[in-house]
């Protein structure tokens, strides 16, 4: 376990409210592309085909609906934004209700691999054990693990999430090389 006084203190160098955000161009060009591809193949669709069209011609269009819903589906729902506050810290989606966490519920942080990485976060709300997932894609992520443990005292870590946790005195060791 690591210990709370041996992290390097980003949320004092940065301050608290901090906000983590995906990319905003990206994100609404992703959603705007993929609407509009879905758009065009509906479109194609019912103007388009007829009974004479091509079999390939009958289903192009609805592979470019499946691809481009899978990615819009993807986009709305996935992570989108994180606020570190003083008292907690909230995870934002565009379609998906926010997830706020206090700090002091929070008691285990894990990797897990599954398709993707990500990290598990575990915490009690109302009596009853929960869990949090958070894909490792995200922007700034080794920071935003960092500044969570720096908040959570007395949190449990993995194996893997105690050996990236940066402390100052792994930070002042010269590279070996």
């Amino acid at each position: 376990m690591v210990k709370n006084s041996s992290l390097i203190e980003i949320n004092k160098k940065k301050g608290l409210p901090r906000k983590y955000q995906f990319n905003r161009f990206i994100r609404w060009t992703t959603l705007i592309l993929a609407l509009a591809a879905v758009t065009y193949a509906f479109w194609v669709i019912f103007s388009k085909l007829d009974s004479d069209s091509p079999r390939f011609y009958k289903l192009v269009p609805f592979i470019i609906i499946f691809l481009a819903a899978n990615s819009l589906l993807k986009n709305l729902f996935s992570l989108n934004t994180i606020v570190f506050r003083q008292e907690k810290i909230i995870f934002k989606f565009l379609a998906r209700k926010s997830v706020a966490i206090k700090w002091e519920s929070i008691y285990k942080i894990t990797f897990g691999s599954r398709k993707q990485r990500v990290i598990y976060i575990f915490y009690r709300e109302n009596e009853a054990e929960k869990k949090f997932i958070m894909q490792l894609s995200f922007p700034n992520m080794l920071e935003i693990i960092n500044s969570i443990a720096e908040m959570c005292e007395g949190v449990e870590y993995d194996e893997f999430l105690d050996s990236i946790l940066v402390s100052p005195r792994e930070k002042d060791k010269p590279a070996s090389g």
